[in-house]
């Protein structure tokens, strides 16, 4: 594990081989993992069932009896149940496993950390180190518990729509189906670039630390040079600089969620 800054590489076999190794740890508590699946399952297709129900519901105050009418509303409110139930223990499920399995990887770091040479600390700050062992194994996390089970539950439920809408109008599923490639084309370019900004904030906050670092590790030096208000400034840049980036790719993400927004109109 070679905690070094590189280049965004292209998508390749040896990357996702690589990127699959991570899931070694998971591999220990499959058991409850696959147990949560199903749970998502469930939820994915009480979030399909929703929809339908709801425009039955819709449709029995004007063309069904009262009797239908609280049958489809009684059904209504059992879906919205057990997709509550799913739900909770899919997210119970998927953290603690996560959770586990992070105990695991943030052992094997440090433990690979560690046993470095002499010169690897040498050319890498200690802060710098510190700020990627802990901020990069929490977006771990975050793509273990979040990433991962909207993944699957998307698949899901386009999968599902795709095959209602079917049902319901051929002409209106080839429709969707011409228009989606582009839209994915565009939004996965997006994402890259909003990826790199994100990885170009976690570059800075991890040289902020390293500020902090110098100047703790160094403290007696500061205050016999009387450097504070040097320092002082020195962290005000760096946490400035961190701040107008993370605006900056705020205003992108929200340029993102609008264009989510008007693709499902």
């Amino acid at each position: 594990m070679k905690m070094v800054e590189v280049e965004k590489k292209k998508i390749t076999k040896a990357g996702l081989k690589n990127a699959f190794k991570l899931y070694k740890y998971i591999k220990p508590f499959r058991k409850e993992y696959l147990i949560g699946v199903l749970f998502l399952l469930g939820s994915s297709l009480g979030n399909l069932a929703f929809p339908k129900l709801l425009g039955e519901m819709v449709n029995s105050a004007t063309s069904l009896t009262p009797r239908k009418m609280n049958d489809v509303a009684l059904l209504l409110g059992l879906v919205l149940i057990l997709n509550a139930v799913f739900s909770y223990f899919r997210v119970v499920l998927f953290n603690n496993v996560t959770e586990k399995a992070l105990a695991y990887l943030r052992r094997d770091t440090y433990n690979h950390l560690i046993r470095l040479p002499l010169k690897f600390f040498e050319q890498h700050r200690v802060g710098e180190l510190n700020s990627r062992i802990s901020a990069d194994i929490t977006l771990l996390q975050e793509t273990m518990t979040t990433t991962l089970a909207e993944l699957i539950r998307q698949i899901i439920i386009i999968i599902g729509g795709i095959t209602l809408l079917a049902i319901t109008s051929i002409k209106l599923t080839l429709f969707m189906l011409v228009i989606l490639p582009p839209t994915m084309i565009f939004a996965r370019t997006f994402g890259r670039y909003i990826r790199k900004i994100s990885k170009e904030v976690q570059h800075e906050v991890g040289k902020s630390n390293t500020v902090v670092e110098e100047t703790l590790q160094g403290i007696q030096s500061v205050k016999a040079y009387t450097n504070e208000f040097f320092e002082m400034n020195r962290y005000r840049k760096q946490t400035e600089t961190i701040a107008q980036m993370g605006m900056r790719s705020g205003k992108y993400r929200g340029a993102f969620a609008s264009f989510l927004s008007i693709r499902h109109l």
